[in-house]
């Protein structure tokens, strides 16, 4: 993942642009008074958000990895700045001689939970020794919005307005994903074991199954599976009174059983 330098400034609620090095650095300064995951749980300590920007007024969302979906878009920062189910206030600098010209900036909160939602993704260097989330993205939804009203180099310094956005979450992308297929499929002592090929690595996987295929509305497994290395894996649950088994990628929102 490659990154140009740019930075991310903790401020208190006054700060002097001229202490900065370039007064014409982008500063664009963020905070929330509440940040939820999809499914309604607020946002663990060190969840990670990302400053973006696009030409137009829609940001195309990331892939696993947070690259941008549109190679012409940008994402700026990461950082894993999430504490007590928000972000606090901070100020994110774009140096004058990276910032894009005109377009729009957009601040995403990200999904990096583990497969049990009880931690995020710690952070790890990319080959330009920037800072990223050590694991895939599961999903992101806008916070803020902010429109540059001047090119890059001409801001003088000053801060960008923002207006809270409404968006919905949504998965991060996957290049070139394959489906999953099931491979074998066994019986025992009331439980099933089935084996599947063609999971993409750090994505979450769960058996979703019913009695009939037009009926598919149980989870097998409280806590979706991933793979970190290689393709395969296999599902280990209760089938019930289940005959027909599909793999899906673990939603963001469980759907209503």
């Amino acid at each position: 993942m490659k990154f140009s330098k740019f930075g991310v400034l903790f401020a208190a609620a006054f700060i002097v642009a001229g202490a900065f090095a370039d007064a014409a650095n982008v500063l664009i300064s963020f905070s929330t008074k509440a940040d939820y995951y999809a499914d309604g749980t607020p946002v663990l300590d060190g969840e990670w958000y990302a400053l973006c920007w696009a030409k137009d007024s829609n940001f195309d969302g990331m892939n696993l990895d947070c690259t941008p979906v549109n190679p012409a878009e940008k994402v700026l920062i990461l950082a894993p700045l999430a504490k007590d189910g928000r972000c606090p206030h901070v100020l994110f600098q774009i140096d004058s001689k990276k910032a894009p010209s005109g377009g729009s900036y957009f601040v995403y909160v990200l999904d990096t939970r583990n497969a049990e939602g009880t931690a995020v993704a710690t952070a790890a260097t990319d080959a330009d020794g920037k800072k990223v989330p050590a694991t895939s993205l599961n999903g992101s939804v806008v916070s803020q919005g902010y429109t540059a009203t001047a090119a890059a180099g001409k801001n003088s310094g000053k801060k960008k307005k923002g207006t809270a956005v409404a968006g919905a979450w949504a998965e991060s992308a996957i290049a070139d994903a394959t489906q999953p297929k099931i491979t074998a499929f066994k019986v025992e002592d009331a439980r099933v074991k089935i084996k599947v090929s063609g999971m993409m690595p750090g994505v979450k996987y769960n058996i979703f199954m019913g009695e009939t295929p037009s009926t598919l509305t149980k989870y097998g497994l409280d806590v979706p599976q991933t793979v970190e290395e290689g393709d395969e894996s296999t599902f280990d649950l209760e089938p019930g009174d289940a005959k027909f088994f599909k793999v899906v990628r673990q939603p963001l929102i469980k759907q209503a059983e």
